[in-house]
């Protein structure tokens, strides 16, 4: 990331900062030679000595500011990577466990769905057993015996034409 200022400008503030206090010092020093007698003046060079007193420590604080920023916001990023870390960690682990649950749960409700179809179709069979219909088996056997059947006929119906033919 890059700095809020560049190393050039936190030169030349620092050189103003310098250059102010010198002023200062001679501000200061006037002061001293004129307040001997006047209290006004005083009160004036006072304010001026605050006001500049204020305009530096603004400086100071903003440089301050700068320079921890600039820590406290990759001491952010850092903190919120490892959060971000964790949290990936656990959805992935949360993923995996649901998607054993996942398959579990579609086991039984398929071994359930098989046991309540057989169960279905047991008590259909017996119902139809009961009211005189036949079963679905007892249909193919019976379409079995009737192929069987149509198969003796024709071959009896051939077996007839055969003797017919040769008399």
């Amino acid at each position: 990331m890059e700095k809020f200022m560049t190393n050039s400008r936190k030169n030349e503030l620092d050189s103003k900062v310098s250059d102010a206090n010198d002023a200062s010092e001679i501000v200061e020093d006037r002061n001293h030679d004129f307040s001997a007698g006047n209290s006004r003046k005083k009160n004036v060079l006072d304010f001026r000595k605050y006001t500049k007193q204020i305009w530096l420590a603004g400086l100071g604080a903003f440089s301050r500011a700068e320079d921890e920023g600039t820590r406290l916001f990759d001491s952010l990023v850092k903190v919120g990577e490892e959060l971000e870390s964790k949290t990936s960690d656990i959805a992935d682990s949360t993923v995996g466990v649901v998607g054993e649950v996942k398959d579990r749960v579609t086991g039984r409700v398929s071994d359930t769905k098989e046991k309540v179809e057989r169960a279905l179709d047991e008590r259909v069979s017996s119902t139809v057993s009961r009211i005189g219909f036949a079963s679905h088996k007892e249909v193919a056997q019976l379409v079995e015996v009737i192929e069987r059947l149509e198969q003796k006929i024709d071959d009896l119906t051939k077996e007839v034409r055969e003797i017919r033919s040769g008399k």
